[in-house]
């Protein structure tokens, strides 16, 4: 058993695991991108945008998501799981929130996603936060 958890968790496996860090800040990074094989999995911290509604706010934070992905040779149809964060949710914001997702993401090949409601995130104005993950086949 020990040995199958240090052969699975180490920095690099025999198949050719690698991990490489995107814009590392204080206290997170906004991006790690893992690559196994022929593989690579990005992951993105919980990103926030500009503005002061939720539909600025919204629109800014797909752009900084694009961003990352672009910085870690990955677009948006890349996605694969999205967990998004919004404060003091309704109805109302739901709807804004849905309707600029689908702007952006379309409506056919959607990532996995949850969609939570919270009373507030790290900084206090902002109104929305999106966490993802992606994954592109390396050539």
């Amino acid at each position: 058993m020990v040995l199958l958890l240090s052969a699975c968790c180490s920095p690099k496996m025999k198949g050719g695991f690698t991990k490489e860090f995107i814009h590392p800040g204080k206290g997170y990074t906004k991006a790690i991108v893992v690559l196994v094989n022929h593989t690579k999995t990005i992951y993105l911290s919980g990103l926030t945008g500009e503005g002061t509604d939720l539909a600025s706010q919204t629109r800014s934070t797909y752009n900084h998501i694009k961003e990352e992905l672009d910085s870690a040779g990955a677009s948006m149809k890349d996605i694969v799981k999205m967990n998004t964060y919004i404060v003091n949710m309704n109805a109302d914001k739901v709807a804004i929130f849905r309707g600029i997702r689908k702007e952006v993401l379309g409506e056919q090949t959607m990532p996995a996603s949850t969609l939570l409601g919270v009373q507030s995130l790290a900084d206090s104005d902002k109104l929305i936060e999106i966490e993802a993950v992606a994954v592109v086949r390396k050539k």
